[in-house]
C-alpha cells in the first residue's frame, strides 16, 4: 500500500481491530461514505495533534459489524528524530509524541461510534502497543536495572531495523539518553517486628488468576466488504479501495 521503502511505524498493524462496533451490516455505498468521512475526520485531528513534519495514514474498515485497523507512520526515522527534538530531551520528546499517537487512536474510536449512538451500542476501543511504547519501555527497564544500556541499544535496533544506521545522530542521542536516564530507587523488603520483638514475615502473595482469552471473532460473511483509505504522505493524494471479503 505504501510506496516508501523505509517506514517507521508509530502505530502498527495488528490482526486485532483498533475498534469494534457490533451493529448490523450497512449497504456498500453507505459503508464507503462512512469510512471515508471517518478517515477525513481522523486525519484532520491527527494534523492538529501530531507534531511531525511528514507522516502517512491508513485506515481499513471492515463491514458486517464495523471494525477497523489504523496506522500512523513517520516517513523516515529522520522525520521522527526531528519531531522528538522539538521537546527538549529525547525522553520527553518520545513521551510527548507517544501521547499524541494515543490521543489520535482514542479520537478515532470515539468518532467511529457517533453514527450509531441511537443504537446504544458503544464501540470497543483497543489500546495497542506501538513502536514508541516499546522504546519507552526500554527506558523503564534500564532505569529499573533490568537490562544494560548495551542490551537496550540492541533491542532498539530490533524495533527500528536497519534504518537506524542511516541516522547516526539518532543513535548517539539514544545511547546518551539511556546512559543518563535516572535509576529508579530499589525497594528492599524488610521484615517487621511486633511489640514482643518477634519477627513478622511478609504475607504470602495470593495466586494470580490467569486472564481469560477473548474468543476469536467469526470469519466474515462472503458478501462483506473492507474499505481501505490511505494517504502516503501528509500532502499526498487520498486513496480509496473497496475489497470484497
Amino acid at each position: 500500500m505504501l510506496s516508501y521503502s523505509i517506514i517507521f511505524i508509530l502505530h502498527t498493524f495488528n490482526p486485532l481491530p483498533d475498534f469494534y462496533i457490533g451493529v448490523p451490516s450497512l449497504p456498500l455505498g453507505e459503508f464507503e461514505q462512512y469510512s471515508t468521512l471517518l478517515f477525513d475526520d481522523w486525519e484532520s485531528y491527527v494534523e492538529n495533534v501530531l507534531q511531525l513534519p511528514d507522516y502517512s495514514l491508513s485506515l481499513n474498515v471492515e463491514e458486517g459489524s464495523v471494525k477497523a485497523v489504523a496506522k500512523i507512520a513517520a516517513t523516515t526515522l529522520g522525520v521522527l528524530y526531528i519531531g522528538i527534538g522539538q521537546y527538549g530531551s529525547f525522553i520527553s520528546g518520545l513521551q510527548t509524541i507517544e501521547k499524541q499517537v494515543h490521543s489520535a487512536n482514542s479520537y478515532l474510536g470515539q468518532r467511529a461510534g457517533i453514527p450509531f449512538e441511537s443504537s446504544s451500542i458503544k464501540p470497543k476501543v483497543r489500546k495497542r502497543g506501538e513502536s514508541l511504547t516499546r522504546l519507552r519501555n526500554l527506558f523503564a527497564k534500564v532505569q529499573r536495572g533490568e537490562i544494560t544500556v548495551e542490551e537496550a541499544m540492541l533491542a532498539s535496533r530490533d524495533i527500528f531495523g536497519s534504518e537506524i544506521e542511516t541516522v547516526p545522530e539518532f543513535i548517539v542521542e539514544l545511547r546518551e539518553s539511556f546512559e543518563q536516564a535516572p535509576l529508579f530507587p530499589q525497594q528492599i523488603q524488610l521484615p517487621f517486628e511486633d511489640v514482643e520483638n518477634n519477627i513478622l514475615l511478609p504475607e504470602a502473595k495470593k495466586p494470580i488468576k490467569p486472564r481469560l482469552t477473548q474468543p476469536r471473532e467469526p470469519a466474515p460473511d462472503p458478501e462483506q466488504y473492507r474499505i481501505e483509505v490511505w494517504r502516503e504522505s501528509k500532502k499526498g493524494k487520498r486513496n480509496v479501495r473497496v475489497v470484497s471479503l
